[in-house]
């Protein structure tokens, strides 16, 4: 069975499962535990594909001088990406400007929020300091930054250049294919992460009631989630293709880690699922695969943008009393696309780094106000990974469009 099927099955029984039990103290602790035993296992899975992939990618790229291309299209489609969402969530919040609602950890301490999104930074800054290499591939978890630079750098230097580099290219490109391998396998049985951690999710958004009582900002994300996953991301990926592709097929093809991105809250464990979906469903080639969706993964946030945009102007409404002028909206778009190239420091909760910078970058106190994000982060945070997982998988068509290697692959071959 189609991984599109399967996977949209295990969201709906995850749903059917928080109907069922959501009214039981037991289900949030159980469910949570295993949903974070499971995300934990798919960054596991994680970790050594990106840093086997890469160099494979990189050191291909290189071989055939479409590197610099493929580098062009991953940080034009970044960039693009990360301001078309943020506009679009900005358009949407103006014309439906509603309150962000009173939640059960807007009574937290004031600087409970800031404080978690500076010790983010602080051991995001420690991770990055050049120290050990493999200690920095060991202790590397949630910010995949460090394992991408040393990929990167090893991807260079594996390069067919001369005669006595190409054992270790052929070596480096079989593990690759190894990983692929994994990859795939980890796609096709991953709904069953997907499942527990939507469960999990739909559980706690049960339990905590906000969304019931104030179900107009409920209507404003799924508002903003449908027009930049249905209309600002095809138009994009239709102008960056000249419209020769369909975005709508990439779509349904990677709908395995869209959803198990919305499940989890975090995109890091659908990086194997992408790089194998890209390859087998999409008709991205494995060096094209292996290198724009790790990349994508740090700097395409632009799902963690938008979804910041219509927190934090609610947010601002909920505590001056009154609807932000447009040239603030605007503003506040532009400041939340330019953190978000952040946001990969603080994964499974980016939408509070964005919040919590973007606010102070633009000078407004809320006075604690902030926290009342907390209790929906679970929420906020897979919205944002589902665009940003769709987003990555259009960028890594877009580049190989970009390099002349796209291809069309049957409904009948994909996974």
């Amino acid at each position: 069975m189609k991984t599109w099927i399967t996977y949209t099955a295990a969201i709906l029984m995850g749903l059917a499962t928080a109907l069922l039990f959501g009214n039981a103290e037991y289900a949030s602790g159980i469910l949570s535990s295993i949903s974070s035993f499971l995300v934990s296992l798919g960054i596991f899975i994680t970790i050594p594909v990106i840093l086997l992939t890469i160099p494979s990618g990189i050191a291909s790229l290189g071989k055939n001088r479409k590197g610099g291309r493929c580098a062009g299209a991953i940080v034009l489609w970044a960039v693009a990406s990360a301001l078309i969402l943020s506009l679009t969530a900005a358009v949407v919040y103006r014309f439906n400007p509603v309150t962000f609602p009173v939640t059960s950890t807007a009574g937290s301490a004031p600087g409970t929020l800031s404080t978690h999104v500076s010790y983010m930074l602080s051991a995001a800054s420690s991770s990055l300091y050049p120290m050990n290499a493999f200690w920095s591939i060991a202790s590397t978890t949630y910010l995949i930054v460090p394992v991408i630079i040393i990929s990167w750098i090893l991807g260079l230097s594996i390069r067919p250049s001369a005669d006595v580099i190409r054992p270790a290219y052929t070596v480096m490109n079989s593990f690759a294919e190894v990983m692929y391998r994994i990859s795939r396998t980890y796609t096709v049985y991953g709904f069953f992460l997907a499942y527990i951690a939507s469960a999990s999710m739909f559980v706690d958004i049960y339990q905590e009631k906000t969304l019931f009582a104030a179900p107009e900002y409920a209507v404003l994300i799924t508002v903003t989630l449908a027009v930049s996953v249905l209309v600002s991301l095809p138009l994009l990926f239709g102008i960056f293709t000249k419209f020769k592709k369909n975005p709508y097929r990439v779509l349904y093809r990677s709908l395995a880690s869209i959803l198990t991105a919305f499940a989890s809250g975090n995109i890091i464990p659908t990086v194997p699922m992408n790089e194998s979906i890209a390859r087998q469903n999409n008709g991205v080639q494995k060096r094209v695969a292996s290198t724009t969706v790790p990349f994508l993964a740090v700097i395409g946030r632009g799902g963690v943008a938008a979804i910041s945009v219509v927190t934090m102007l609610p947010l601002f409404q909920a505590t001056a009393g009154s609807v932000p002028e447009t040239s603030v909206i605007a503003i506040a778009a532009g400041t939340a696309a330019l953190v978000s190239f952040l946001a990969s420091v603080s994964a499974g909760t980016e939408i509070a780094l964005v919040t919590v910078l973007s606010l102070n970058m633009l000078g407004i106190n809320l006075y604690g106000a902030e926290n009342a994000v907390i209790a929906l982060l679970p929420l906020l945070g897979g919205c944002a990974a589902a665009i940003d997982a769709y987003s990555a998988a259009l960028g890594s068509s877009v580049a190989a469009v970009f390099i002349d290697t796209d291809t069309e692959i049957p409904y009948s071959d994909i996974i």
